[in-house]
């Protein structure tokens, strides 16, 4: 892509304010971050330059990733893989009577996470990786052989490296004192084959969007599928959304 190409791309997706934070950022590396301001939403979303954030941001508020019409209005959502917060900000606009956890194990996206949900007192922020036993989960850079790629991009893992907790399903509903989950949206990178190991927790789901990571790790959709009995079935682009019938 040509400098006037990037200037154009920056222009379509954040107006001028984004032209003039890209250029700044070629020509002195500065500024890190720029507010973005979405159609339709009130508050600005801070993003970080020449990062995954910018994908996030054009596929959850630009390009309508998870813009499905529900036939219920749901009261309790669960955002597992929250990154910095553009899923959940896109569903308090959309539910505004709706609780909504928002569950991101990487320290510096959490940080960005708890910076742009400021302003939403419905989106409780929950630092730690959503997976199939309770206790502490290794957070790494992904690993440039399974096809993860980009700044901030990162998988949990039992290996190595910087540590977070670890939460089952079961005890973040405990603990956050749920009964029922009306809308779960997983984009976990893979841990899929992990959270759906006991999926006891789905029989109070009413609808789930999630994004298969078999290319990075086969045999997420194996976990998943069988187990989504008594749900219809659709895609758009990556994520696969299941509705109980």
């Amino acid at each position: 892509m040509s400098v006037r190409e990037g200037l154009a791309w920056y222009y379509g997706h954040y107006g001028l304010r984004g032209v003039l934070a890209a250029s700044a950022y070629r020509l002195f590396r500065q500024p890190k971050e720029f507010a973005a301001y979405p159609p339709g939403i009130r508050n600005p979303v801070f993003l970080r330059i020449k990062t995954s954030d910018e994908s996030v941001y054009a596929q959850t508020l630009l390009g309508g990733q998870y813009g499905l019409d529900l036939p219920f209005s749901p009261k309790v959502i669960v955002d597992a893989g929250a990154n910095i917060g553009t899923a959940s900000i896109y569903f308090a606009h959309k539910y505004p009577k709706t609780k909504i956890i928002a569950i991101e194990p990487e320290a510096s996206n959490y940080k960005m996470l708890e910076r742009n949900i400021q302003p939403y007192p419905a989106i409780t922020p929950v630092h730690a990786a959503l997976w199939s036993r309770d206790g502490e989960i290794g957070v790494s850079e992904a690993d440039s052989a399974t096809g993860v790629s980009g700044n901030w991009a990162f998988v949990t893992c039992d290996r190595p490296g910087p540590k977070v907790r670890a939460i089952t399903m079961q005890t973040l509903m405990k603990e956050m004192k749920i009964q029922g989950i009306d809308l779960v949206k997983i984009d976990i990178e893979g841990a899929e084959l992990e959270v759906f190991k006991d999926p006891s927790w789905l029989r109070t789901v009413r609808c789930l969007m999630i994004e298969l990571h078999d290319r990075y790790r086969p045999g997420c959709s194996e976990a998943v599928n069988p187990v989504m009995q008594g749900f219809s079935k659709s895609k758009r682009g990556e994520t696969t959304f299941f509705i109980r019938e």
